[in-house]
């Protein structure tokens, strides 16, 4: 006897991440809405995580694992949709960990709105070992989301926040192998077609920040950028973009060094103290004859003399 499809298919795809794996799980499973499925899709990984995922599997019901080898994040998220049975699909990482009300929270505003065919989250940064740098709130209606991706920013809905509606999904085609990296901005924009984006304020989601991740490793994708906004630009009586003017929108730190020194400064300007000072020393200690580093240093030490001698308010 089949068992009825859940209100959420969450498709989680896994390449290479025990190391942040099970937290992410785990906030899944203590969600406080509880019928869903979660569809991991591990993309042929070689450490850990086919184990962790097994064992989860065993453990709870609701997950369901697909192998297959490794060909890249597109065709993982596109076996998940493949296999999902809900009505609402949910995107989240392997490295990310989801605030427990989070699914609850999103389904209420999108049983209310049926004209909403995607709602993401605010979010807040943290370095890799989890420590919080800055909240990031993108724009949260349909007009300044619209606005944002016409300019290439994919972050206009942080992807591994974001519930879709199944049908607009299935009706826009899903993801698209060519825009492999920059497949959030590519269903974004051809998803505006089919309803309103939208996005909550509050914070639902602890993004992780690592050298490792995609938007410091996938290089200039501006070419292709400029390709998925021109007919949305098009359309808003927009001039076209070069891709040059589109590189100049979007840069990501190159190096660990200069990673940590962008955390160090996110961590400072979300005032929290210790994670910046933690990764202005783990910059200077990764490049120690880098001017830039001790420069981050003394300017986190700076703040920190500060905050100690201010008079309270």
């Amino acid at each position: 006897m089949s068992t009825p499809p859940p209100t959420i298919s969450v498709v989680l795809p896994v390449h290479n991440a025990a190391r942040y794996l099970a937290q992410a799980v785990e906030s899944v499973l203590a969600q406080t809405f509880r019928d869903f499925e979660l569809i991991a899709v591990d993309d042929g990984s070689t450490d850990r995580s086919p184990d962790l995922l097994r064992r989860f599997a065993q453990r709870d019901p609701r997950v369901r694992v697909l192998s297959r080898p490794n060909t890249g994040i597109v065709g993982a998220l596109n076996d998940g949709l493949a296999a999902a049975r809900g009505r609402y699909i949910a995107r989240m990482d392997g490295d990310d960990v989801a605030d427990p009300a989070r699914f609850e929270r999103q389904l209420a505003y999108l049983e209310a709105a049926p004209d909403c065919v995607a709602l993401g989250t605010a979010v807040r940064f943290t370095d890799p070992e989890g420590r919080p740098l800055k909240a990031y709130r993108p724009p949260a209606g349909h007009d300044a989301i619209r606005a944002e991706l016409s300019w290439g920013n994919g972050g206009a809905l942080v992807h591994p926040t974001v519930i879709f509606r199944r049908e607009a999904l299935a009706a826009c085609g899903g993801y698209r192998q060519p825009f492999l990296f920059i497949e959030d901005l590519d269903l974004y924009v051809r998803l505006l077609r089919f309803g309103r984006l939208a996005n909550l304020g509050d914070i639902l989601l602890s993004y992780r920040q690592h050298p490792r991740s995609v938007n410091h490793i996938i290089g200039d994708r501006s070419a292709l950028t400029a390709e998925i906004i021109a007919p949305l630009r098009r359309e808003m009586g927009l001039p076209p973009l070069a891709a040059e003017a589109v590189a100049g929108t979007i840069a990501f730190p190159a190096g660990v060094a200069a990673c940590r020194r962008k955390w160090a400064l996110d961590a400072a300007e979300g005032g929290n103290q210790r994670a910046a000072l933690a990764n202005a020393l783990l910059a200077v200690r990764r490049n120690p004859l880098e001017k830039a580093n001790w420069s981050c240093l003394h300017y986190v030490l700076g703040l920190r003399r500060q905050a100690r001698t201010s008079p309270p308010a």
